[in-house]
């Protein structure tokens, strides 16, 4: 007769074994399934931010190229607002005139995304966070990227 009673311990506690390595493997799975498609999220928006930013320097060339004046005699500035951060963490905006490039990144997860710029008007280098991002001429007539 006790060899029934330990049958159904034993079955009862090799259930609960089972059990528990499945939802264990389920939350693991999860939780790397949560973390891809985050920095999926994550990847895109950067794109999405970046291609405005794009285009907005492209206008902003546009209209110092339609200015006509010397150097340095058009001033430009375009200003547009976006999120101050993407899931929680801060982003960099940076401006790279040697390779022609508009980089933003994101660190923890490293996530960088790389847009090229084709303008006629010389690029300055910057480096800005997001939020509020401004596109102007400087005194050079060069396009910068500022944050003020």
């Amino acid at each position: 007769m006790t060899d029934r009673a330990t049958s159904s311990t034993l079955n009862y506690v090799l259930s609960i074994a089972i059990a528990s390595l499945l939802v264990t493997g389920l939350l693991f799975s999860g939780t790397n399934f949560v973390e891809g498609q985050q920095t999926q999220v994550v990847r895109s928006e950067l794109r999405v931010i970046g291609e405005q930013i794009n285009a907005d320097l492209q206008r902003a060339d546009r209209l110092v190229v339609a200015g006509d004046g010397p150097a340095g005699a058009t001033t430009v500035r375009i200003e547009q607002s976006f999120p101050d951060r993407l899931t929680g963490r801060t982003y960099d905006i940076e401006v790279d005139p040697a390779s022609q490039q508009l980089r933003l990144s994101m660190r923890n997860p490293d996530i960088e995304v790389t847009l090229p710029v084709d303008t006629r008007t010389a690029l300055s280098p910057s480096t800005v966070d997001g939020g509020t991002v401004a596109i102007r001429t400087t005194g050079s007539g060069a396009l910068e990227v500022t944050d003020d």
